[in-house]
């Protein structure tokens, strides 16, 4: 089997890459076998021999088929360093992996591991000190029950635009998943966090005369960035720094546990978080909805939730340092699923978030929603950017398509498309959107 290897390397090396990629074409089955006899019966030299071959010699396509073919004989970060994936696997990382006590040293080959097996986790390494700052503060806040008047309702569901339907969300997510990959150290995260970004200007350049809106860019160590998109009040009477801010978040990124760097739909975790909340800001603009002066509204889309919630770290622990006034956040992460046979539902977790605040979110589910709601959680074996925002002491609910036992099969795989098995409801999608625009109506003036 070596021998049938030789004269790949020989002619990769030489540069002839038309004759190295006719002769693997043409003995596809035989070449296959050989680079895997190779890589277990040789050492350093010869797997760098081969990464270089592949990297050098073929085409994606090609590099593709062969490391799914290696992954059913080798570790996934081996794999990533034979295929020409290796850089920055050996940067040596510290995490907390919920449900074990104290930190872990870990590589960033280890994080990819981890998450192949299951294993959930907080990438903690440049964000030790969070929550610290906030440590002696009041984090759970008192709120008033909601009770709406059917003025004040009717002023709410009149914000619930009378064209709200699917044409923008599926717009939006046939796009969004489009890209390749979301991981947010490719190129492909780069480029889907730019064009969530062009998305929510465009949104914001039609709003209105009575509001002050703006959108940024939140850069991190990695390619991907997170966006912040601000909507408040023209009324200057209260300076932006002093304001409360009611945060709408979704984390934009997805990974294929699998193989990172391979092909990520990730239409539902978390594509129909982010489009949900896109189409949040797009209804309250197109509506002229104007937060009370001492408010501002964000819609955030975090970069790296799979490498261990590291954007919205970022993002929270800027806001504590800057003494940010962060009245609650809202967060979606997965909206569109829907298991045959069961009954659409509002799922709020009840792990690491605040009670009052998912109390109020419930109360605002019973007013404006046709759907119920339940409770679910996972335990130590997931977890999403809420945790951040409560780690900094902030008050945060986090808020899913369904229970946790019927979420979708797919996610983290090439699966995760709008061809999963079951039933990808824009629908169901919707219902969240309607229940982000009563959040922030509500909540700008509830006490």
């Amino acid at each position: 089997m070596l021998a049938n290897l030789v004269p790949l390397i020989t002619l990769a090396l030489a540069g002839a890459r038309v004759a190295a990629q006719q002769t693997y074409l043409g003995n596809s089955d035989d070449g296959s076998a050989s680079f895997l006899s190779l890589l277990d019966s040789a050492g350093g030299p010869a797997t760098e021999t081969l990464s270089t071959l592949i990297v050098n010699s073929f085409t994606t396509q090609q590099r593709e088929e062969l490391m799914l073919k290696l992954l059913e004989q080798h570790d996934v970060v081996d794999v990533m360093h034979m295929t020409g994936h290796g850089e920055g696997l050996d940067e040596q990382r510290l995490i907390e992996i919920f449900g074990q006590d104290g930190l872990t040293i870990a590589s960033e080959g280890d994080k990819l591991r981890l998450k192949k097996d299951g294993v959930s986790f907080m990438d903690v390494t440049d964000n030790q000190r969070l929550g610290e700052l906030n440590a002696q503060r009041l984090t759970t806040k008192s709120i008033q029950p909601l009770q709406v008047l059917e003025e004040r309702k009717l002023a709410v569901q009149s914000m619930f635009p009378a064209d709200l339907d699917a044409t923008h969300l599926k717009a939006d997510i046939e796009k969004l998943s489009s890209f390749w990959n979301r991981s947010y150290r490719s190129q492909w995260g780069l480029l889907s966090s730019n064009w969530i970004y062009d998305q929510a200007e465009a949104i914001l350049n039609t709003s209105n005369g009575g509001t002050t809106t703006s959108i940024k860019k939140f850069h991190h160590k990695f390619p991907q960035n997170s966006i912040i998109a601000r909507i408040e009040s023209a009324d200057s009477s209260v300076r932006a720094e002093d304001k409360e801010v009611i945060i709408v978040s979704a984390h934009q990124d997805s990974l294929n546990y699998r193989l990172p760097f391979y092909r990520a739909p990730g239409a539902d975790d978390d594509g129909s978080g982010s489009v949900t909340i896109l189409q949040v800001l797009r209804s309250l603009v197109s509506q002229s909805f104007i937060p009370p002066p001492h408010i501002a509204i964000e819609f955030q889309w975090y970069a790296a939730e799979e490498g261990g919630l590291l954007g919205s770290q970022d993002v929270a622990a800027a806001y504590e340092q800057a003494h940010a006034d962060v009245k609650g956040v809202l967060h979606m992460d997965m909206t569109a699923f829907l298991r045959n046979g069961t009954t659409p539902i509002i799922a709020f977790f009840d792990t690491n978030t605040d009670k009052n605040l998912t109390r109020f979110g419930t109360q605002v589910v019973e007013e404006y929603l046709p759907l119920g709601w339940n409770t679910t959680n996972c335990g130590t074996s997931c977890g999403s950017d809420h945790m951040s925002w409560t780690k900094a002491g902030y008050p945060a609910i986090f808020v899913a398509e369904g229970l946790v036992e019927n979420f979708a099969d797919g996610i983290h795989t090439i699966n995760d498309n709008l061809d999963s098995q079951g039933q990808y409801s824009f629908e169901h999608m919707l219902e969240f959107v309607k229940l982000g625009i009563a959040f922030v109506a509500e909540y700008s003036v509830a006490e």
